[in-house]
């Protein structure tokens, strides 16, 4: 088949060489032979994707070995060379593909994985090799490529990639702004779903199959159901077993991905009836709560800030405040910095909010009689307030 149409949505040719010049233009000022990335799913394996326009997926890892001049090279888990992944044909900017039968459930071929990179980099006679998110890299490899190249130094790039990828291009806002036209669809179409006698996981796959057929290429949700008067929370599928009975309420998170693989989210409250009024009114916090930080979400801002102001505010109503993520940017990643998350003795964020950012933010509120839930994506602006992506009202949705 041709390229173009057996690829969904590509990424262009254009975008790709703009991502490849800010990654040789580091190479260059950071005096460094070759970077890689590594990473083994789409949700949270954005490097790869981003670098190659191709997801890991399924927890297999791939990473990416790219020098400072030439082509990018591959290193994959496949059973046989005779069919590699990605196909040759799908792999722009790429003249190789090593691939071997490695597994994270197979311990030891871990070795085998790292020897092919490690054969990769003797050969280059590299001095110098930049990583990116130790995070991501998985402990035998990293380990394998330090023990096996002791006279290598190994530079951490984290920092500057992780900016080169929040920074959105106008293309790479379009496939934002269609992710948000699929998940604001699945609102519209969700008094036609979801009935009294559903169990929750039927709710969700009607749900995904509509998303999918509307481009989502990969379909997160989580969601949780209640009796008026008690807490639903959000359940993992291994816990959405729960009947609907009329009278419920419930929450939604959606989180699927679009067309070209790019992330937003977007989460609202559903009732069976008219809500009681502990709902409507840890609703209404939540709302103003979000519109609070929304307007704090501008150029050169600290997001440490915006969780202290949340938290301030909604802590005066006598609600929960946030000691989770209150907030992140998105991109190929569904969590990406910058996050905004309280101050940690273990890890702070540095990385301040700028103009061209797609940042969600998400008040969730719970205690013993109710949990709600609002989430929206947004826009940061040169100057001025940041745009609303996200177009269904935020308001308690009525079955």
């Amino acid at each position: 088949m041709k390229f173009a149409d057996r690829i969904r949505r590509p990424i262009s040719d254009a975008e790709l060489k703009r991502r490849w010049s800010l990654i040789r233009n580091m190479l260059k000022e950071k005096d460094l032979d070759c970077l890689f990335a590594q990473n083994s799913n789409m949700a949270l394996g954005g490097y790869v994707r981003w670098l190659t326009d191709v997801p890991a997926e399924y927890n297999l890892p791939m990473t990416v070995l790219f020098p400072a001049e030439g082509e990018m090279t591959l290193v994959r888990s496949c059973p046989t060379p005779l069919a590699p992944y990605p196909p040759l044909w799908a792999a722009r900017g790429v003249s190789e593909i090593l691939n071997a039968p490695f597994s994270p459930t197979l311990n030891y071929t871990a070795d085998i994985e790292a020897g092919l990179a490690i054969d990769y980099l003797k050969k280059r006679n590299v001095k110098r090799v930049g990583f990116i998110n130790l995070a991501m890299i998985s402990s035998g490899f990293m380990v394998r490529l330090k023990t096996a190249l002791p006279n290598v130094e190994f530079i951490d790039v984290t920092e500057e990639v992780d900016l080169f990828k929040a920074l959105k291009s106008d293309e790479e806002m379009e496939l934002i702004r269609e992710v948000v036209k699929v998940q604001d669809a699945a609102w519209s179409a969700l008094p036609a779903v979801v009935k009294p006698g559903m169990k929750e996981y039927q709710i969700r796959s009607e749900l995904m199959e509509l998303m999918m057929n509307l481009g989502s290429e990969e379909h997160l949700m989580f969601m949780g159901t209640a009796n008026p008067g008690k807490a639903c929370g959000m359940a993992m599928f291994n816990f959405a077993n729960r009947t609907v009975q009329p009278g419920d309420y419930g929450t939604l998170l959606i989180e699927v991905s679009g067309p070209g693989g790019y992330y937003a989210e977007s989460a609202r409250n559903f009732c069976f009836g008219e809500p009681v009024k502990a709902m409507i009114d840890m609703w209404d916090a939540a709302v103003k709560g979000q519109q609070l930080t929304a307007d704090l979400l501008v150029n050169g801002q600290d997001s440490r800030v915006i969780v202290r102001e949340y938290n301030k505010f909604i802590s005066s109503l006598g609600y929960c405040t946030e000691g989770r993520l209150y907030g992140h940017s998105q991109g190929y990643d569904l969590i990406e910095r910058p996050a905004f998350m309280a101050d940690d003795e273990w890890g702070v964020e540095t990385m301040p909010i700028l103009a061209g950012m797609n940042c969600s933010l998400h008040p969730f509120i719970t205690n013993n009689e109710c949990t709600v839930y609002i989430n929206d994506n947004y826009y940061v602006t040169q100057d001025g307030p940041p745009i609303k992506l996200h177009k269904t009202p935020p308001e308690i949705i009525i079955l």
